[in-house]
């Protein structure tokens, strides 16, 4: 009986590795005094489809931005919007063929809102 689990067993965790196809789950948050924010992705080693969240704390659904940029590294990945309602808002990434995010370094963040400025960095959660 007991050789027969463990051929079950060794037989369902052959199975379970074998159906992993490399993907690699990150997710990376952080915070300001005004904002948090979060990215979340799945990554091979030449590709990495994600979502950068940004969301305007301590306020309900009615906040208002009439200008808003959120800089992503340096510039490395820039998003403008103008009149943007509500306090969240969502960046997709995708890229192939591509170097992938490396999780243990720090993302920099930098908002500009309505004439001001936080930054922060997403890291991943210790």
């Amino acid at each position: 009986m007991m050789k027969k689990t463990l051929m079950i067993m060794i037989f369902l965790l052959s199975v379970l590795v074998g159906c992993s196809n490399g993907d690699k789950y990150m997710k990376l948050s952080g915070e300001s005094d005004h904002w948090k924010g979060e990215y979340v992705a799945t990554a091979t080693e030449d590709s990495e489809n994600g979502t950068y969240t940004f969301k305007y704390k301590n306020v309900d659904r009615d906040v208002f931005f009439k200008t808003l940029e959120i800089s992503i590294n340096d510039g490395e990945t820039k998003q403008n919007e103008t009149n943007l309602e509500g306090p969240t808002i969502e960046i997709p990434t995708a890229c192939s063929g591509c170097s992938v995010t490396n999780e243990s370094f720090p993302i920099h963040i930098t908002i500009n809102w309505d004439g001001n400025e936080e930054s922060f960095t997403l890291e991943q959660s210790k």
